[in-house]
């Protein structure tokens, strides 16, 4: 597999991966052992990320997000449920697509 245009998060253990084949090995071990998204949490605020979309069906992780990230530092927040929600994620891709 060709490495991502994007850095990736691994719900395997919240660490950011940024080579296709890393990426596959931790999809492998997801099957198998327990979705760490605290970990995936901990890894966005590390990275100072502005924006989350969250894709169908949205908003439990949405909601986790803005319990994880106290105070001021909650990211811009866009939930796909229907095409009627895409203009404000395309505007969010717009105004922090090529920050974090």
């Amino acid at each position: 597999p060709s490495d991502p245009a994007r850095v990736l998060l691994s719900n395997f253990d919240g660490a950011a991966v940024d080579q296709g084949s890393d990426m596959v090995q931790r999809l492998v071990r997801q099957v198998t052992a327990p979705v760490r998204w605290d970990l995936c949490m901990r890894t966005l605020a590390d990275l100072g990320v502005t924006g989350v979309i969250e894709l169908p069906p949205a908003g439990t992780l949405a909601g986790l997000v803005k319990r994880e990230f106290k105070g001021g530092n909650v990211p811009e927040i866009v939930t796909l449920n229907t095409p009627d929600d895409l203009p404000a994620a395309r505007d969010l891709i717009a105004r922090v697509g090529g920050k974090r």
